[in-house]
């Protein structure tokens, strides 16, 4: 039930997030737009971060994709490049940082699924802005259309000099990182929308 509402959130705020990427020039005009996909989000009754606001994941989620959105606007960057962001960390990790890598593999990744080898704290904030700062760097390899998100995203995931393989990186087993980074399009511009509606 819980997966179903987050599903009506998601499509909600998505609908109209053409709107916040196109305007990103004119911040009036975005933040109008951004006005605009909060109220259809709020009328689908949820968060795209769930269903509680005390819930830990809640505040852990909803800070990292503060954090992701704030770290690459900061960058210059595009709302185009915000949400392959976030559509890579929810695919990868599910915005959390500090995670098993999965099995056989030891240590943790950080929020887009690389092995953390950060001078931060692996759930901190920092450690999520630091390898945002790598994610952005890879950017500038990557000759893809950019108003794909999810060919975008998975572009410069393997422009990376670090092998991306499919099959040893997602806890959650089966798919590919294309349907895998598909599937997280809705929850990442939903949140985008979200996160810059609050502002």
């Amino acid at each position: 039930m819980y997966f179903k509402k987050l599903s009506v959130a998601a499509l909600a705020a998505a609908s109209l997030v053409v709107s916040l990427t196109s305007c990103s020039a004119d911040e009036q005009t975005a933040n109008s737009s951004a006005e605009v996909a909060s109220t259809t989000a709020t009328a689908a009754g949820m968060s795209v971060f769930g269903e509680d606001r005390t819930d830990i994941l809640f505040q852990i989620h909803e800070r990292n994709v503060r954090t992701i959105i704030a770290t690459i606007e900061e960058r210059g960057g595009t709302p185009t490049q915000a949400i392959a962001a976030l559509i890579v960390s929810q695919a990868e990790t599910g915005w959390r940082s500090g995670l098993p890598l999965p099995p056989p593999a030891t240590g943790i990744a950080d929020i887009y699924g690389w092995r953390f080898s950060y001078n931060a704290g692996a759930e901190s904030t920092n450690a999520v802005r630091v390898a945002t700062h790598t994610f952005m760097d890879k950017t500038s390899a990557v000759d893809v259309d950019p108003n794909d998100p999810v060919e975008y995203a998975l572009a410069v995931q393997q422009s990376d000099e670090r092998p991306y393989i499919e099959d040893k990186r997602f806890l959650n087993a089966g798919g590919t990182a294309a349907s895998k980074y598909a599937a997280a399009r809705l929850l990442a511009e939903a949140a985008y929308a979200e996160v810059r509606t609050a502002r």
